[in-house]
């Protein structure tokens, strides 16, 4: 937040940079909050020390979660807590996931072949359906878990986009990075992460933001302190994890954060320092850009497909005896063989590993991609 778009401006810097919009998604919990807390009293002293002017807008974004507060709730909830930065105004906004089904065109039945196909068929899209219904068709939590994630970030975007917003600030700290590095890492997100963990500008449908971490040099253990340090911010606090404890029902992200949990309880908080210092030397494969994922919107460098079938044998062992070919006959009549049909989807290696513990009936919401847009106002000979 030392950049000048940031400082309250004047005369032709002022004309150049303009007001900066500024977008905080705050989850009311531990992090998101003390990051509030220092962006509006950060705006707070700009306004005292010069007259009322400010450097930037701050837009608060609450998306509501199942196991989160009320709406109601929520408005209240922020209504006082916001009323603390008086004579700062701070705007707030608070959606429902459902948003996330909006401006969907599509929905796609994916499914992924033996040959480790994507295949897809278009299903309609019809008002019944909800997010909830979205993630009950994947058959692990992690899957779960990591669609979840995809509709929070979708939804960020889109919020940043609608509300004119030219940064997005998220609360990590470094060991929230370091976690996110080991998931990303174990689901096979990898070729991501140099771009997940870092302060960056992003394009998207012609919008450009800038993306920041203030707290990306700062442990959790540490942010938490400062929220049971400052003055009667706790009781804004809300925890919404109602995590297991039993690890083989735990997500990915929920055994990766356990993990830094324990070494920070054990005196090595520090790993998770050396984590992100190691995945912030990482940089985008050298390969060209061969597509785009439809589902998560990552770049695809190279065909998931080869990987996956150079390491993985799904074929059995071969039948030598009759024995063996009358009860592999037998198995066949009573279970039936599975065939998978549709058009080829462009997804990527970390979306494809997460379909395949979806299941069968997982199906998704799709925008039009701009080809499919310019084709709707194609003109034919006839009109």
């Amino acid at each position: 937040m030392l950049n000048e778009r940031y400082k309250v401006k004047y005369g032709a810097v002022a004309e150049k940079l303009g007001t900066q919009k500024v977008l905080l998604p705050l989850s009311f919990g531990t992090s998101s909050l003390v990051l509030l807390d220092m962006v509006a009293s950060l705006l707070r002293e700009q306004n005292l020390a010069h007259k009322g002017k400010q450097g930037f807008e701050l837009v608060v974004l609450h998306i509501l979660e199942e196991n989160g507060p009320s709406k109601a709730e929520a408005e209240s909830i922020m209504h006082e807590l916001l009323s603390r930065y008086d004579p700062v105004t701070v705007h707030y906004r608070i959606i429902d996931p459902e948003m996330f089904l909006l401006d969907k065109k599509s929905l796609q039945r994916i499914q992924v072949s033996a040959e480790f196909d994507v295949l897809s068929k278009q299903q309609q899209l019809g008002n019944s359906l909800t997010v909830s219904l979205l993630l009950e068709s994947c058959r692990t939590n992690s899957s779960r878990a990591d669609l979840l994630q995809l509709i929070y970030h979708d939804l960020i975007i889109q919020s940043a986009i609608q509300l004119r917003c030219n940064t997005i600030l998220l609360g990590h700290s470094m060991t929230r990075l370091a976690s996110e590095i080991l998931s990303m890492t174990v689901k096979g997100r990898g070729v991501e992460i140099h771009e997940a963990i870092a302060d960056r500008s992003i394009s998207y449908e012609g919008n450009e933001f800038h993306i920041i971490f203030p707290f990306r040099d700062i442990l959790f253990a540490e942010v938490e302190a400062v929220l049971s340090l400052t003055d009667g911010l706790k009781q804004f606090h809300v925890e919404t994890s109602k995590g297991t404890s039993i690890a083989k029902n735990m997500t990915v992200q929920a055994l990766s954060t356990k993990y830094f949990d324990d070494l920070g309880a054990n005196g090595y908080a520090s790993t998770a320092s050396t984590v992100v210092k190691t995945a912030e030397k990482l940089g985008a494969p050298k390969c060209e850009i061969t597509a785009k994922c439809r589902i998560c919107q990552a770049d695809i460098y190279t065909n998931p497909k080869q990987w996956l079938k150079s390491i993985t044998v799904n074929a059995a062992a071969p039948l030598e005896t009759e024995a063996e070919v009358e009860l592999a006959e037998g198995y066949a009549k009573v279970i039936g063989k599975s065939h998978v049909s549709g058009d080829s989807l462009d997804v990527c290696y970390g979306c494809t590993v997460m379909l395949l513990g979806a299941g069968d009936q997982f199906a998704w919401p799709m925008r039009a991609t701009r080809e499919e847009i310019l084709d709707e106002f194609v003109l034919t000979d006839e009109e």
